[in-house]
């Protein structure tokens, strides 16, 4: 068992370690390439659920459609799954540009504390103890990671804080949402449907045929990047987690994004890492920690 823990919680740090990764390569596209956040929201939802979906259907050999149609129960499901990721990309890129880019990614550690206090009403059971530090040292560790220690560099209008909590919000609903239907037809089915339905409904918000971008060799590279690894990568941990560990588990370690996100810019930009941020990736770290720990005790 202590086995499955780890694996859950590895595939967890992994979905936000994917997340941040995505966010360097994101900043790419849009600072050299002139993508939008539109542009890149609509292709990276579609072409992440078209890829899952045929290598799936290569690999399972086998149509999983008759799964996914079965019901309308699975239909509304994955439909609402796919609205929901939809409208977090939107709302984390309005909550950028209401704000700025560190405002936003401070509201990821507001995901822990919804998902905690949506299980804490549904299954009635107090908070822990040890999940209340996790969850302390989850929001410290994202705040010294994004402001590094100087919070001058936020921009709290209260647009781009409103648009970013409901961002929070969006991302604990894709966390919890999808997981009963993921346990009746499987996670691949349910999040390459998502990705596509979400995908789709993106370009009639805003077709692909207006984009106006700059396809360069690298431009390539880094949307293959977002979509292979940032996406399909990412969702399939994040999903895949919870057969392992607890929906609260795998939100509190949502702070790995931003964590993962610092480590990059430094080693790719060469930007110092300072005293603040060391002590916020200690957090982030320590969090996994204490949360190993929990179930290791809970077994016993």
């Amino acid at each position: 068992m202590q086995i499955r823990t780890l694996i859950g919680i590895g595939l967890a740090a992994l979905s936000g370690i994917g997340f941040g990764a995505g966010g360097i390569a994101a900043q790419y596209l849009f600072t050299y390439c002139r993508f939008t956040p539109l542009d890149l929201v609509s292709i990276r939802l579609f072409g992440a659920g078209l890829i899952l979906l045929l290598a799936y259907g290569l690999a399972a050999r086998r149509n999983f459609f008759r799964d996914v149609f079965r019901n309308l129960r699975n239909i509304g499901a994955i439909l609402i799954f796919g609205v929901g990721l939809l409208l977090l990309q939107l709302t984390f890129f309005v909550s950028i540009e209401k704000s700025n880019a560190g405002t936003a990614s401070l509201m990821v550690g507001f995901v822990p504390l919804m998902i905690l206090f949506w299980l804490a009403v549904r299954e009635k059971r107090p908070v822990t103890g040890t999940e209340y530090v996790c969850l302390a040292l989850a929001v410290t560790g994202v705040v010294l990671l994004v402001t590094r220690g100087d919070f001058s560099s936020l921009n709290f209008t209260v647009a781009g804080v409103v648009w970013g909590i409901i961002s929070a919000g969006f991302q604990a609903f894709c966390t919890l949402q999808p997981k009963k239907v993921a346990g009746r037809i499987g996670v691949v089915p349910v999040l390459g449907c998502g990705l596509l339905v979400g995908g789709l409904l993106g370009f009639i918000v805003h077709p692909p045929f207006h984009m106006v971008v700059d396809w360069t060799p690298a431009a390539f590279a880094n949307y293959l990047f977002i979509v292979l690894v940032a996406s399909v990568l990412a969702y399939y941990s994040l999903l895949k987690s919870m057969e392992y560990v607890s929906a609260s588990v795998t939100g509190l370690l949502s702070s790995f994004e931003p964590l993962t996100a610092v480590v990059l810019t430094v080693i790719v930009f060469h930007v110092p890492f300072n005293a603040w941020e060391i002590t916020g990736a200690a957090c982030v770290i320590l969090n996994m920690v204490l949360l190993a720990l929990q179930d290791r005790k809970k077994e016993k």
